[in-house]
């Protein structure tokens, strides 16, 4: 399996009569993106504005974050099943990707009626919230849409991601037939026995439970993550890394950043690429659904994939995962479970927060969690500072609801608290560690 990825580096974004491409100025037709949107009748309002790089300007809120790609070989489409997209596999032939630029899906449906989901999240893009995010460094189409009133809250969800995904195709079509700026190749080495076998398991989460979900308040049925489209539960899946560099994980992610940009972009995948047939053999990626309900189907869910890695031969793993509490009972298992059929591991994970008098954090702390990797803290109250400064122009909602039971409005223009969920899942921002 071989994937090119052509780049096509955005510098500048302007509003025209056209979307076009050309060198590095993309040119934005606003009204016919707005058009393209509004084709689907159960679009009730929606419009796009620019977000651009060093602006006083907040998009609030923020549901998903999305890399304009397109497939122009190999079969299959950027971002497959989800939306009912094609599901076919992807990872093989040519994809073109515009960097520099996103579109930023902007709603206020929520993910699901039950337990009291809401939307926190939001992106600046000058001041110490935007220092801290790539995405502030990026021209950001933003999407404003509301579908209708009348539709299950699931449809709604579907309505809003399947509008931002056809922007996103309809700017990176602009790339067809336009030389690229760069082109990356990637497959994996041949078997080097002489190389420590290296898989990568990426968690990821789902709040679909299987079973007692009404009495925890889950929700059977959500708008999430998904895995060539598929959001619910389900067994871990082997997946070439092409797969996930080709947007075979994709969707917005419930309440903290991993992002459709951000899946693809992961940097993890990068390393592992840049040291494959030098200092590691990379043997592959599986994709681990978190949150289970039982503790035994947290039971079942980490041995097999830790079996599962054994198979495609691991010697050692990295694991990530997308948020915590409930899911990281199963994903220390599953590091238990790797360390007992000697596979080594390491652990990447953001800081729930502060320890006040040294004790563990971990929810199951453990002696073969020896080698776990800080990515940042959890809490917007960790960040550094308290508020966020004013800014001159607001993308999206104008009003927020805040405090703990989200019952005092404040508009959004002014001074307000960094989001409360922090999560940098694969060191991507520009928070660090340091010793102490």
């Amino acid at each position: 399996m071989e994937l090119e990825i052509n780049d096509y580096p955005i510098e500048e974004v302007v509003e025209g009569n056209c979307t076009a491409l050309e060198g590095t100025t993309l040119t934005i037709n606003l009204l016919e993106l707005v058009t393209i949107v509004k084709e689907d009748s159960r679009i009730l309002k929606a419009s796009v504005e620019i977000g651009y790089p060093g602006s006083s300007t907040r998009i609030w809120p923020v549901r998903d974050v999305i890399e304009p790609r397109i497939k122009t070989e190999g079969g299959g489409v950027s971002y497959p099943g989800i939306c009912g997209r094609p599901i076919k596999g992807v990872g093989n032939g040519i994809t073109n990707k515009l960097s520099g630029v996103c579109v930023v899906e902007v709603s206020e449906v929520p993910w699901h009626e039950a337990g009291g989901d809401h939307l926190q999240l939001f992106l600046d893009m000058s001041g110490p919230w935007a220092d801290l995010i790539p995405y502030s460094k990026l021209f950001n189409v933003c999407v404003i849409v509301e579908p209708v009133l009348d539709i299950p809250i699931n449809e709604k969800n579907r309505v809003v991601h399947e509008a931002c995904l056809k922007v996103s195709d309809a700017l990176a079509a602009v790339t067809i037939g336009k030389p690229p700026t760069k082109t990356e190749s990637f497959a994996l080495s041949q078997e080097n026995l002489d190389l420590p076998k290296v898989a990568y398991i990426q968690c990821v989460h789902s709040s679909q439970a299987t079973s007692g979900n009404m009495l925890l308040g889950g929700a059977s049925d959500t708008f999430c993550t998904s895995i060539y489209g598929h959001t619910e539960l389900a067994p871990s899946i082997a997946l070439h890394p092409n797969e996930l560099m080709d947007g075979a994980i994709s969707g917005p992610y419930r309440t903290a950043f991993a992002t459709s940009w951000m899946l693809v972009n992961n940097p993890i995948l990068q390393e592992l690429y840049a040291l494959d047939g030098v200092e590691i053999d990379f043997v592959g990626c599986i994709a681990m659904r978190t949150e289970w309900t039982t503790q035994r189907e947290k039971d079942l869910i980490s041995e097999q994939t830790a079996r599962l890695a054994r198979l495609l031969g691991a010697e050692g793993v990295i694991v990530t995962w997308d948020a915590g509490g409930n899911e990281e009972v199963e994903v220390v298992q599953l590091i238990r479970e790797c360390e007992s059929i000697g596979i080594k591991t390491v652990w990447l994970t953001s800081d729930d927060h502060v320890p006040a008098n040294g004790e563990s954090t971990l929810l199951t702390p453990l002696p073969e969690l020896d080698a776990i990797v800080s990515t940042g803290c959890f809490r917007g109250g960790d960040l550094g500072f308290e508020m966020v400064p004013a800014v001159d122009k607001v993308i999206g909602s104008p009003k927020k609801l805040v405090g703990r039971l989200r019952d005092q409005e404040v508009e959004t223009r002014t001074a307000i608290a960094p989001p409360a969920m922090y999560d940098d899942h694969y060191g991507m921002m520009t928070q660090t560690c340091k010793e102490f």
